[in-house]
């Protein structure tokens, strides 16, 4: 059933609203993102300030199945746009510059560490 005359507003451009955007507009709606920022990609978006650049990306690649998902209802998968690669240890916590809590990827250590 065509959606064409129905207006909808997103309200943020992250992964879920833009996922969420696209999926609507799928389906035929038309569909306005708005956004707060001045790049698109909430968790997903890069921050400059005094000549540096920081990744605001996600720490974890969580549910993969989901985002192989959603790229495949459009005619894609994951490794269409990125190849993932493993980090380890995967994730740092600074607590000060001498209590740093290294999470490694292993799921037992990583509980164990934590």
């Amino acid at each position: 059933m065509p959606h064409a005359n129905t207006q909808l507003v997103i309200i943020g451009a992250g992964y879920a609203g833009l996922a969420a955007a696209a999926c609507l507009a799928q389906e035929g709606f038309q569909v306005t993102v708005l956004e707060k920022n001045a790049q698109v990609g909430g968790r997903a978006r890069m921050f400059e300030e005094a000549g540096f650049r920081f990744d605001m990306g996600p720490s974890w690649y969580w549910m993969p199945d989901v985002l192989e998902a959603f790229f495949n209802r459009f005619g894609h998968t994951t490794a269409d746009f990125y190849t993932l690669k493993q980090l380890n240890p995967s994730y740092a916590v600074f607590f000060s510059p001498d209590h740093i809590m290294h999470i490694p990827a292993q799921v037992k250590r990583a509980d164990a560490a934590i």
